[in-house]
């Protein structure tokens, strides 16, 4: 008992010898040989000090664990030198050149007989005229069945390729010199159909190497054997020059950007076989080199008889590596090769999510859409699998928000996306003007012009970094306790000190280690 006791005193007078000595605000109060109401009062403000320091420790780390990554402005301009021009995407339209869905339907509406072939072209047609109303024309054509699952890849990709054309430009020219158009413009397949675009990358850039290129093959491509000095993560090669591929505008101004002239056959209207309500005119889609565009899913339209300037001003999004530690969720994007895709080379959020909506179209239906990258035994699918790839997109749609809001997949039987953007990221924003053309509106030839140029020389990046480094949150820690108790590194070194060095110093010095002896008696 005699000894409890002594212990408890030696306890009592180490304590109030730290106190005394500490450099915590507050603590000598607390030690000091005073009443009890005195000490009593200072420990429940020290406590309250504390509890209020630790509490927004604490919302300093909800706020780093919520969002650890931000995005801010970088500190410099970039020049527009160091990125691609877009890839420029045109679309017409009309449809077909040499196929008449009008003639067809009017065939159909009064009862008369469709030839083998008309039938075939009518069901293929039926995919690319996208605003059909089928209703009208509910009708059996004798054994034939519009509707069929799956149609045959040569026969389909041969007819959309023989039924268009590029002949809708009349004059191109880039950077202030003419050049022949079908030179820089390749046929692509999109999913508004037949399509022209500039500076694309070759396909076997952008597709893997199991992808079958059905349509692109019979277009004798300029771009297909086309070597690229460029690519999303990396930028340009340093060792390249000014002629690189894709292509890049040294300067801003209409005068160093793309402008095209192209013109329509008024006779070529096909009022049942377009991609818009409006007959006439040109989809416009802006893009990077590296992504296959998609015009039904955002475009700028092109009338006839008109003329519209395009003003870019590029998007451009880094990432530092120092966010590599975070999960992608966290920080909301792929860096190079953590998110592989099945049928793309290259990670961008538009590829994955043509890559996602192509597996999850062959998983619900067996099959693919003829604008979706397939291996040579993936079957395409034809008009009677239509509802099926419609529901198949909208399951991925679904299950695509449910796990954006809720970090949660409810249906493990369809293939994962999680499509987040790529961490060095570059888009293009467009500002555009037009104007009427003066020119005959009776005229056989309607005629538009598009002008595309970068608006600014320089432009500012965005940088996702983090929200606190390991400096900045130790500086908000330590600022926090030193503002409510005075704690410092120093104080932290002297507990240290008392719970170590000092006890076994003492006990050499003296015997024991609380100190000295003849100390005891003024407690």
């Amino acid at each position: 008992m005699v000894s409890t006791k002594s212990f408890f005193k030696s306890v009592r007078k180490y304590f109030r010898e730290y106190c005394d000595l500490s450099t915590i605000h507050g603590m000598k109060y607390i030690g000091e040989n005073r009443t009890t109401v005195e000490r009593g009062w200072w420990l429940t403000v020290f406590l309250f000090s504390v509890t209020c320091c630790f509490y927004l420790i604490y919302l300093v780390y909800e706020k780093w664990d919520s969002s650890p990554v931000i995005i801010s402005l970088a500190n410099e301009e970039t020049p527009i030198y160091q990125i691609p021009f877009p890839a420029v995407t045109i679309c017409p339209l009309v449809k077909s050149f040499s196929y008449n869905q009008t003639a067809i339907r009017s065939k159909l509406f009064f009862a008369q007989p469709l030839s083998k072939t008309e039938h075939k072209s009518f069901s293929y047609m039926n995919f690319i005229c996208d605003h059909v109303p089928y209703a009208w024309f509910d009708i059996k054509i004798g054994n034939f069945s519009v509707y069929e699952n799956f149609f045959n890849k040569e026969e389909f990709y041969n007819f959309i390729h023989n039924i268009t054309t590029n002949k809708y430009f009349l004059d191109c020219r880039w950077q202030n010199q003419d050049f022949y158009c079908n030179n820089f413009f390749d046929t692509i397949l999109t999913d508004d159909g037949v399509c022209h675009s500039f500076n694309l990358l070759s396909p076997k850039k952008i597709y893997k190497d199991n992808v079958q290129n059905y349509f692109f093959d019979r277009t004798n491509s300029k771009i297909y054997n086309e070597s690229s000095s460029w690519s999303l993560d990396r930028g340009f090669s340093h060792d390249k020059g000014s002629d690189t591929y894709p292509r890049r505008e040294p300067f801003s101004g209409a005068i160093n950007g793309l402008e095209v002239m192209l013109y329509m056959d008024y006779p070529l209207r096909d009022i049942y076989c377009k991609s818009s309500w409006t007959f006439e005119g040109y989809k416009v889609i802006l893009h990077t080199p590296s992504t296959v565009p998609r015009p039904n899913q955002e475009h700028f339209y092109l009338p006839p008889n008109t003329a519209v300037i395009a003003a870019i001003k590029p998007v451009v999004v880094n990432t530092s590596e120092k966010v590599k530690s975070f999960r992608p969720e966290k920080r909301n994007c792929y860096f190079e090769n953590e998110n592989p895709l099945k049928y793309f080379k290259d990670y961008t959020q538009k590829n994955c999510e043509l890559d996602c909506l192509t597996r999850h179209t062959l998983h619900l239906c067996g099959c693919v859409a003829f604008y979706m990258p397939m291996d040579s035994f993936t079957p395409l699918c034809g008009t009677g699998k239509n509802e099926c790839m419609k529901a198949a997109k909208k399951r991925m749609l679904s299950k695509e928000l449910k796990w954006r809001l809720e970090n949660a997949d409810d249906d493990q039987e369809l293939p994962h996306c999680h499509c987040l953007p790529s961490c060095r990221d570059l888009s293009y924003e467009v500002e555009t003007s037009s104007s009427s053309i003066n020119s005959n509106p009776d005229s056989k030839f309607p005629r538009s012009r598009l002008v595309i140029y970068f608006k600014k020389n320089h432009f500012i990046a965005s940088i996702r970094h983090e929200l606190y480094g390991i400096t900045d949150f130790i500086s908000n820690f330590g600022g926090l306790l030193g503002l409510f108790t005075g704690f410092s590194m120093l104080s932290f070194i002297e507990i240290i000190y008392f719970l170590t060095v000092r006890l076994f110093y003492n006990f050499r010095l003296y015997g024991q280690w609380s100190g000295k002896k003849d100390e005891e008696s003024n407690l």
